[in-house]
């Protein structure tokens, strides 16, 4: 017999999870969840991470859900702790992650009376979860309890759209008395049918006659985002493409002509002529480019994902979504006017790049990163490089990462919703999880500052773990703004809009007992980099940047791409 909480549904969590493979979880300090919380513990197979804050404490299981692709619960209290769940689990479900929000509740019949730490629950993340369910032990039997976790488990692996991954919540009623422990069977779920659910089910598909004409005359473009399922695998296999690609950090495609970063090549909001396309493939996520989105309206759309493990149907950018493609769509060959126009693009690229010299500024920063990177040996590069959203997010497509990266390296930025929401705390998850496989693999996060105060609280958690290597990008705001029209109102753009954090980054890192370093130029960051990757423990660079010359740096990038186009 097995000792675990003495509430049968607690018990029924941890026995089914472990049996599903799940083993970690992450809870947050609570009263009521405390049945939950001695459930997991007691379960010999579930390592078990405490982190403060509920936001923080979603957000480690994000990452450690990404890591292993298993949906990794996160557990809290009753009440506002279970709000504080819904940026995860809302990233989740729009990057299709399997993550596992449990929530422990107060009895029903005082929900509604007044009674402390409670609130509605049961149906409070419906708009963002595969699946909400109640588990109610004074109603169900063992039987039902685990049958319903399990299936909770199989719909976060397999039950969004097109057999996508994605997240559950689950909300459980827990009467007092709540830290008394009881004896269950050791076999408890072994009744259930685990391997027959978890497998994907592969499906055929042939492209229908109106992409299949668009294949057949060739002027077909891909658009691949990030790929979370594809990060999770310890070497990640790139997904071939021959069609013209645009593509985004973590999408994993490979082909003769991928190019990144490709809103570079818009002119006056469009596509050249000879790169425009009649139909588009689309992959993974849906494009951070607003422009690009802008420039590729109106034509019919595919998506490819419904024949890929983990990934499913596509999300209609445009309205224009006709259905889905088999993935050998990818490699059907391109008219040769078409490949040819896009092989000048790529070295087009390639021109500014190697000629646009830039000042210090946040992206000399970035091309001094990659540039360090690149020159160390390969052992040495980044396997795992988290980046914060906003501009961190969009500098990465315009410099060279794959080949400051190890071969085996992943990126990763939670670009499901794109918030700053968590940036710090999904690559803490992360690391927590790949260095119990290899105890000095390290993490890089590339954050801007106002994203790494936001997400503050990632390091109050329990272990806390080392070897991440944060860079900190501080232009003294959010200097995303500046690329936007919010400028205009000089009065008080820098108040409202851009707000400098009023706190230092120092003193972040202090408090997260990191070493430190400040940078303000080129020479002074490639010599932090080295003394980073060296130190034991985490480790924070600060670099310093002046927003409006960062700003003024970004407009003459893209200002010298339309000059080098009309040469």
């Amino acid at each position: 017999m097995a000792l675990s909480s003495s509430h049968p549904a607690a018990a029924a969590v941890a026995a089914v999870l472990a049996r599903h493979g799940v083993k970690n979880a992450v809870v947050s300090p609570g009263s009521r969840n405390a049945p939950l919380v001695l459930a997991l513990h007691q379960h010999p197979d579930i390592h078990v991470r405490v982190s403060i804050d509920e936001r923080a404490a979603a957000h480690h299981a994000l990452g450690l859900a990404l890591a292993t692709w298993t949906p990794v619960p996160v557990v809290c209290t009753s009440g506002t702790a279970a709000l504080n769940h819904g940026p995860a689990l809302a990233e989740a479900f729009h990057a299709r992650i399997p993550l596992l929000s449990i929530t422990a509740d107060r009895p029903s019949e005082v929900v509604g009376r007044g009674h402390g730490q409670t609130i509605h629950q049961a149906d409070v993340h419906a708009s963002h979860t595969l699946l909400q369910d109640v588990l109610d032990e004074t109603t169900m039997d063992l039987m039902e309890l685990t049958s319903r976790v399990s299936s909770a488990i199989e719909t976060a692996l397999h039950g969004g759209p097109g057999q996508s991954s994605g997240p559950v919540h689950l909300n459980i009623p827990l009467h007092e008395p709540l830290y008394e422990l009881d004896t269950f069977p050791d076999s408890l779920g072994s009744d259930l049918d685990i391997g027959q659910h978890e497998r994907f089910e592969t499906t055929t598909l042939v492209p229908n006659q109106t992409l299949l004409s668009a294949l057949e005359r060739g002027r077909v473009l891909v658009v691949a985002g990030p790929r979370p399922y594809a990060t999770s695998f310890p070497s990640p296999p790139s997904l071939e493409v021959a069609l013209p690609c645009i593509a985004e950090r973590g999408s994993d495609v490979a082909g003769p002509l991928v190019l990144d970063g490709a809103e570079r090549l818009l002119q006056n909001g469009a596509l050249p002529t000879a790169l425009k396309p009649e139909a588009i493939l689309t992959l993974g996520l849906p494009p951070m480019s607003k422009a690009l989105r802008k420039a590729l309206e109106d034509l019919p759309h595919w998506h490819v994902g419904r024949d890929l493990a983990g990934e499913g149907s596509g999300w209609d950018v445009w309205s224009q979504l006709l259905g889905c493609a088999p993935s050998s769509s990818l490699t059907a060959t391109p008219a040769p006017s078409f490949a040819d126009a896009w092989h000048a693009a790529r070295f087009e690229l390639q021109e500014v790049d190697n000629h646009h010299k830039a000042k210090w500024s946040d992206l000399k920063a970035w091309q001094t990163l990659v540039r360090c990177w690149a020159a160390w040996p390969e052992n040495r590069r980044p396997k795992a490089l988290h980046l914060a959203n906003s501009a961190s997010a969009r500098y990465a497509q315009w410099v060279d990462l794959p080949s400051a990266m190890h071969r085996d390296g992943v990126i990763h930025a939670n670009r499901g919703v794109a918030g700053i929401d968590g940036c710090t705390s999904t690559a803490v998850g992360w690391q927590a999880f790949h260095q119990t496989i290899d105890p000095t693999h390290q993490t890089w996060l590339v954050t801007g500052d106002v994203a790494f105060h936001y997400d503050s609280n990632a390091f109050l958690t329990d272990p806390i773990p080392h070897g991440m290597r944060i860079v900190v990008i501080n232009n003294g705001g959010g200097g995303i703004f500046r690329w936007l029209p919010g400028t205009q109102h000089h009065e008080m753009f820098e108040r409202h809009f851009e707000t400098p954090p009023n706190r230092g980054v120092q003193d972040m890192a202090q408090a997260m007992n990191a070493a430190h370093w400040l940078v303000t130029n080129d020479e002074e960051l490639e010599e932090a980099l080295h003394a980073a990757e060296q130190t034991n423990g985490n480790a924070v660079v600060e670099v310093v940047t002046q927003a409006q010359d960062s700003a003024q740096e970004q407009s003459d990038y893209l200002k010298s791409f339309k000059k080098l186009s009309q040469t």
